[in-house]
Order: C-alpha cells, then sequence, then structure tokens
C-alpha cells in the first residue's frame, strides 16, 4: 500500500500546503503537495466507506491553502464553449449517460474551447465536503486533456482505473479524441486503443499508459504497439517517492498543475 510522508512535511502547518483527492471505485488515493508543487505526502486507502476514510486520517482533515477532488467516473461529457449553458448541464449529461440524484458540475477547458460537464454520487460530494468545506471538484479528463495538449506530436494517453480505460488523443496542440471505456482486463484496452487509432487513422509518435497501468500491462501493449510506454514523471515531483508508486500519482500531479 501507498504510504509516503516526507521528512520535511510539517503537519502544523497544513495552511502552506494544497491537497489533492482522487476517488475511483476501489480506492482512495490523496497527495499533498508544498509550495513548490513537491508532493511531500502520498497515500492509498482501500476501504469501502469514505466517510470512515476522513474520519479515520488525520491529515484529511486539516485546512490547506486549497482542496482539490477527482471523482473518476464515465458519466461525463464536452459541450463547446459556445454552446454551453450552464443551466442546461444535466440535459447534456442525459444525451449520454443516465442521470439519477447525483450532484452535476461544469468545468472550463480553456485549451480545448470547451466545457466538460460531469456527474459525481452525492454521498461522496456530501462527505468530501463535510470535512474540506472549501473543494473543488474535477473530472479526471480535465487534467489528462491539459497534458496531453502540451505534448508534441500525434501521441494516445491512456490512464487505467479499475474496470474503466480513459483515452486522450491529440496532435500537439489539438485534441482529437477523448473517451471512457468500461474495460475487464488489457486485452480490452488493447482493443479500444486500436479502434481509436484507426478511427482517427494516424501514424501514431507514443502511446502513454498511466494510473493503475503497470510493467505487466506494458509488455501486453507492446505486444501490439511498439510505440507504447509508461507515463514518467519528468521532474522532481515525486522524487523522493519509489517508482512504482509514481504511475497512480500522475493523475494528481496534473491536476495540481492545471488549477
Amino acid at each position: 500500500m501507498l504510504d509516503f510522508v516526507d521528512k520535511k512535511f510539517n503537519s502544523n502547518k497544513a495552511s502552506k500546503y494544497k491537497l489533492s483527492i482522487q476517488i475511483s471505485l476501489d480506492g482512495f488515493l490523496f497527495s499533498i503537495f508544498d509550495a513548490n508543487d513537491i508532493c511531500v505526502v502520498a497515500k492509498k486507502i482501500n476501504a469501502d466507506n469514505i466517510n470512515n476514510i476522513f474520519a479515520s486520517e488525520p491529515l484529511l482533515t486539516q485546512k490547506y491553502s486549497a482542496v482539490n477532488c477527482i471523482v473518476v467516473t464515465q458519466k461525463s461529457t464536452l459541450v463547446p464553449n459556445n454552446l454551453f449553458d450552464k443551466n442546461k448541464s444535466s440535459e447534456y449529461l442525459k444525451f449520454v449517460c443516465n442521470i439519477s440524484d447525483e450532484k452535476i458540475f461544469s468545468q472550463k477547458i480553456k485549451k480545448i474551447g470547451a466545457h466538460c460537464v460531469f456527474a459525481i454520487d452525492k454521498n461522496i460530494y456530501e462527505t468530501v465536503k463535510k470535512y474540506q468545506p472549501q473543494t473543488e471538484f474535477y473530472h479526471q479528463s480535465i487534467p489528462l486533456i491539459n497534458s496531453a495538449l502540451g505534448s508534441f506530436g500525434k501521441n494516445i494517453f491512456v490512464f487505467f482505473d479499475s474496470k474503466t480505460i480513459d483515452i486522450i488523443a491529440n496532435n500537439n496542440e489539438k485534441l482529437l479524441l477523448q473517451n471512457s471505456y468500461k474495460t475487464e482486463n488489457t486485452s480490452d484496452a488493447i482493443y479500444f486503443v486500436a479502434a481509436v487509432k484507426e478511427q482517427l487513422d494516424i501514424v501514431l509518435y507514443n502511446i502513454f499508459l498511466s494510473g493503475k497501468a503497470g510493467k505487466r500491462e506494458l509488455e501486453d501493449f507492446l505486444n501490439v504497439f511498439k510505440q507504447a510506454k509508461l507515463e514518467e514523471n519528468k521532474n522532481q515531483t515525486f522524487a523522493a517517492i519509489d517508482i512504482k508508486d509514481v504511475s497512480q500519482l500522475l493523475l494528481l500531479e496534473k491536476l495540481n498543475k492545471c488549477v
């Protein structure tokens, strides 16, 4: 289990740090960044009850300078700015997924001239707000898109979570595709990447894997795509953390950079 606390971290001065949270179906991950955007705390907690996670982890109830939270969900869509009306957010989502008693958000993505509209479980929203009232919520595609559009060439970025992958395709600063897919294994992920590549009809520079992707997933991808590689931490953000844990933390790093 990922459980890293840098010796330089001072929990008595939490107001000088930023808290980033990632919540998915089978895990709760959080990182704390200092004023230089260096990760000083990174923990993964496996538990079913989100209220118990907050109640049992003292670091999650401190007051920070900023709190940002990603709730990994397939319930999202992109709406061009010239068509976007915040009052119609639920209508946009109903075109692509089933919406029940959920909290709906919209976030502007400047780089693509569009809004990401997404829905998260109300219980998750209310629990996070209970312990961290200042929290801002984001969909996982937002930091993924912002990061991808800063890369050179024609690339596909694949973010692995439990039972889902997100695929972002770019051509330099142009977004070619963003979508989320249900998967049971790496073979499913390879199938969807192959379908996206065929749909876009492009010669790829790289296929970057991140999230819950490791050496096994990379080996499977390399059997089909010679361009596949694990996305690397290109700076000192996670310098003190074991390299095997860095991949699953990259989404929080990307979120920290784009907010």
